[in-house]
């Protein structure tokens, strides 16, 4: 997939707080894309959280924080 619009996929980011929608976010300069439920960080509007379910961890739920900008894009699982 090509890289989406910065503002495209802050809008999503954004809606999906209501929505609760699962995405394959891919980060930049981050191999491997992360699978998760990302949402608007309420303590900053240019960044994000994910509380990410592609995890292999033992732990049950694990969260990121990341830039929007730094998103190369988004696909809604």
């Amino acid at each position: 997939m090509a890289s989406e619009p910065r503002e495209q996929i802050y809008e999503l980011i954004t809606m999906n707080r209501q929505i609760g929608h699962t995405y394959t976010v891919k980060m930049k300069d981050i191999p491997s894309a992360f699978v998760g439920i990302p949402v608007t960080s309420t303590n900053d509007p240019e960044k994000f959280v994910m509380d990410l379910t592609n995890t292999d961890s033992d732990e049950e739920n694990r969260v990121i924080e990341g830039n929007i900008a730094d998103i190369e894009y988004m696909e809604k699982c």
